[in-house]
């Protein structure tokens, strides 16, 4: 993968990250919190194989997201446990909004979980932006 292409990848990777948090904001504010959580989940998906993709790291599934995320980022101390934590648990709760019938989602946890989402994505985002070189 060449330079130009990375960056483009990333790019798009973010962007979707982005599309996918105004879809959980606008979701959460109707009160589908079990969508909302799901997109809440591909947002930081998204952001995590962007970060992934400027090591050249390339993941095949949403299991080898998280691996490689504890891999490269948690293990070397760029990210913290915490991330990667909230990573597992969001992923997990994305599962349990879209096929369990039982899972239970609350507006309050939710809107803790947006907030718990938008600083894993900030922090990717200063990762992201120290990983990748400027251009002149």
């Amino acid at each position: 993968m060449t330079d130009a292409n990375k960056n483009a990848n990333v790019e798009i990777e973010m962007e979707r990250s982005g599309e996918c948090l105004r879809a959980a904001r606008i979701l959460l504010d109707a009160g589908l919190l079990h969508d909302a959580e799901s997109r809440l989940y591909y947002a930081i998906y998204h952001a995590a194989v962007a970060l992934l993709l400027t090591e050249g790291v390339e993941p095949r599934s949403h299991a080898g997201v998280t691996s490689l995320l504890g891999l490269h980022f948690v293990r070397p101390g760029r990210l913290a446990s915490e991330d990667a934590r909230l990573f597992a648990r969001i992923q997990k709760y994305r599962v349990e909004a879209d096929y369990a019938r039982g899972f239970v989602l609350t507006e309050t946890g939710v809107r803790e979980d947006l907030a718990a989402c938008d600083g894993f994505l900030e922090r990717v985002h200063a990762e992201i932006g120290r990983s990748l070189p400027t251009s002149p």
